[in-house]
C-alpha cells in the first residue's frame, strides 16, 4: 500500500463497535494501517529520511538519466514544526482557576510534573503526524504516537466517540500479544489477547488475527482472561486525550502542517537538484587535445596519450590541449527556486520574514504583531484546536492530585504573539485605567486572559494585602535599652 492510496480508499473507514476484539477478528483495520503508513512518512519528512536513496531522472540528448537527490541543508518540514512550536510555547503560560490559593496549587502541580514541557512536546507531534495523543497519570503525563490508538465511534455520527483504544504489542519467546485499554468516561476496560500473523517489523502495517483472552500481568496490574474494568475517579473526563489539527480534511483524526508545503518543498529540492548537478559538471572540463598528441600500437591498434613517466603528454607542432568549460546558464532555474521559496511563505502561513529568521535591529511589538501576523494567526488557530484536549488533560490532572476544581474554571492563556517585557504591559495597562479608556477588568481580560470571577478575585487580594500593608496608629514603637 503506498502513501497516496490511503487518501482514495480507506480514509473515514472508522471502527463503530468494538467486535475488533472477538476472536479471528483481523487486526488491525486497513484504516489504521494507512494512517500508520502515513505517520511513519511524515516522520521521515520530519528526520529528512524521506529523501534517503531517491534519484532524479533527467532527460541529456534524448536519452534519460538518473542524478542523486540532493537535500536541503535546510529541512522545511522541521524547521516549520519548530518555528510553530516556538511562537506559542515561548512566551508564558498562565493558568487560572478563579480562585487564587487554588491556582497556586495548579501552578506548583504543573511545575512539578513538568506538564507544559509535555505539552509542547505532544503539540510537535502533532504538528508532525496531525494527532498525538496525552495520557494522564496522578504523577505526570506521556505523549504518545497514535500508531498505537484509534477511535471507536457512532455509525451515524462520527463526532460521538464511543472510546479511546490504545494497544501494545507483546513479543514473548513463542506467542505475540496485544494489551487492549479501551478508555471511556470513569472507567477504563483492559484486556490481552493473543495474535497472529505479524512481528515487530510488520506490526500495525499488516494485518494479523486476534486469537484468545488470556490472563496477564503488566506492571503489577494482574488482566484476567475476559478483561478487566478499572475505575479512573474521574466522572466527566477520561485520562486519555487526542490532540488534532485539521481535523476537517479527515473527519475524526487531523492532518499534518506538512501536507500543504510538501510539493513546493519537493519542487525545491528537485530544482536545486539539477542545479548542482550542472554546477559540478562545469567543474569537470572537456579536455581537446591535437592528433600528435595520440598514438597507437601497432600490435593491437589501440590509441592512447603519449605520456612521459605517465604523466606528461608529448607535443608536436602547434597542437595544444585546450579545456572547454561548460558554462550554464541558471538565471531561469533560480528564478523558479525564487517563485517556489514564494509559494512555501505563502503556504505555510509563517512569512519570510519568520521563516527565514531576517528581522532585524530591535523593533516594537506592534511591529513584530504586524509583520508575523499571519505567523500568529495561525498559531492562534492551532492552540484553539487542541486546547480543550490540553484543558481536560490539566484538569484530570489536577483531580488525581487532589485539587478540586471544575473543568470550566479552568483557563490557560498561552500568550501568543506577547514580545513585550511585563514592564511595558503594566505601563500600557496603567495607562488604560487611568485615562478611563478600559475598566481593570477589561484590561486583565485582554492582556492576562482573566475572566470576569477571576478579576474579582484578583481585586479581592489586591484589597486584602491593603489592608495588611496599613500601619497601626496606636502601636508605639520605642528604641530604648529595654526595648
Amino acid at each position: 500500500m503506498s502513501f497516496s492510496v490511503y487518501d482514495y480508499l480507506h480514509k473515514g473507514e472508522y471502527y463503530t463497535d468494538f467486535s475488533f476484539l472477538n476472536k479471528g477478528e483481523l487486526f488491525p483495520s486497513k484504516e489504521v494501517i494507512g494512517r500508520n503508513i502515513v505517520y511513519k512518512y511524515r516522520h521521515r519528512q520530519y528526520t529528512g529520511q524521506y529523501s534517503y536513496n531517491k534519484n532524479l531522472i533527467i532527460r541529456m540528448n534524448d536519452k534519460e538519466m538518473e542524478i542523486p537527490y540532493k537535500v536541503l541543508s535546510t529541512n522545511y518540514f522541521k524547521l516549520l514544526t519548530n518555528k510553530i512550536t516556538d511562537i506559542i510555547f515561548n512566551n508564558d503560560i498562565i493558568v487560572k482557576s478563579g480562585d487564587i490559593e487554588r491556582d497556586k496549587r495548579i501552578q506548583a502541580l504543573v511545575e512539578n510534573t513538568q506538564f507544559f514541557d509535555k505539552i509542547r512536546s505532544g503539540f510537535k507531534k502533532t504538528t508532525e503526524f496531525g494527532d498525538a495523543g496525552i495520557k494522564v497519570y496522578k504523577n505526570g503525563l506521556s505523549v504518545f504516537n497514535m500508531t498505537r490508538a484509534f477511535k471507536v465511534v457512532d455509525a451515524n455520527n462520527v463526532e460521538d466517540i464511543k472510546g479511546e483504544v490504545l494497544y501494545y504489542p507483546i513479543f514473548g519467546k513463542r506467542d505475540t500479544y496485544i494489551d487492549f485499554q479501551i478508555y471511556k468516561e470513569s472507567k477504563v476496560f483492559e484486556i490481552v489477547k493473543k495474535y497472529y500473523g505479524a512481528d515487530k517489523e510488520t506490526f500495525g502495517f499488516v494485518q494479523g488475527t486476534i486469537g484468545e483472552s488470556v490472563d496477564y500481568e503488566i506492571k503489577g496490574r494482574k488482566i484476567p482472561a475476559g478483561g478487566i474494568w478499572f475505575d479512573t475517579g474521574i466522572s466527566d473526563a477520561i485520562p486519555v486525550n487526542i490532540m488534532s489539527i485539521n481535523q476537517e480534511a479527515n473527519g475524526i483524526y487531523g492532518e499534518s502542517l506538512y501536507q500543504d508545503i510538501q510539493d513546493i518543498v519537493y519542487g525545491i529540492e528537485q530544482r536545486l537538484s539539477v542545479n548542482m548537478h550542472l554546477l559540478d559538471n562545469s567543474m569537470t572540463p572537456f579536455i581537446i587535445i591535437g592528433q600528435s598528441m595520440i598514438q597507437e600500437d601497432e600490435s593491437t591498434g589501440k590509441r592512447s596519450l603519449k605520456l612521459i613517466n605517465g604523466q606528461f603528454m608529448v607535443s608536436r607542432g602547434d597542437d595544444k590541449a585546450q579545456a572547454v568549460e561548460l558554462n550554464y546558464n541558471l538565471d531561469n532555474s533560480n528564478d523558479m527556486l525564487a517563485t517556489l521559496k514564494e509559494f512555501l511563505y505563502e503556504l505555510s502561513e509563517m512569512g519570510r520574514t519568520f521563516l527565514s529568521g531576517e528581522m532585524t535591529g530591535n523593533p516594537s511589538e506592534e511591529t513584530i504583531n504586524n509583520v508575523l501576523k499571519s505567523s500568529i494567526d495561525k498559531a492562534n488557530r492551532l492552540i484553539t484546536e487542541v486546547y480543550y484536549a490540553v484543558r481536560n488533560s490539566l484538569y484530570c490532572l489536577c483531580l488525581l492530585n487532589g485539587i478540586d476544581v471544575k473543568k470550566s474554571d479552568l483557563n490557560i492563556i498561552f500568550n501568543i504573539g506577547r514580545t513585550d517585557s511585563d514592564k511595558n504591559i503594566a505601563d500600557v495597562s496603567s495607562e488604560l485605567v487611568n485615562n478611563k479608556i478600559l475598566s481593570r477588568r477589561s484590561v486583565r481580560q485582554k492582556y492576562f486572559g482573566y475572566n470576569d470571577e477571576q478579576s474579582d478575585q484578583e481585586d479581592i487580594q489586591i484589597a486584602r494585602e491593603a489592608e495588611l500593608a496599613v500601619p497601626d496608629e496606636s502601636f508605639e514603637y520605642s528604641l530604648d535599652e529595654n526595648t
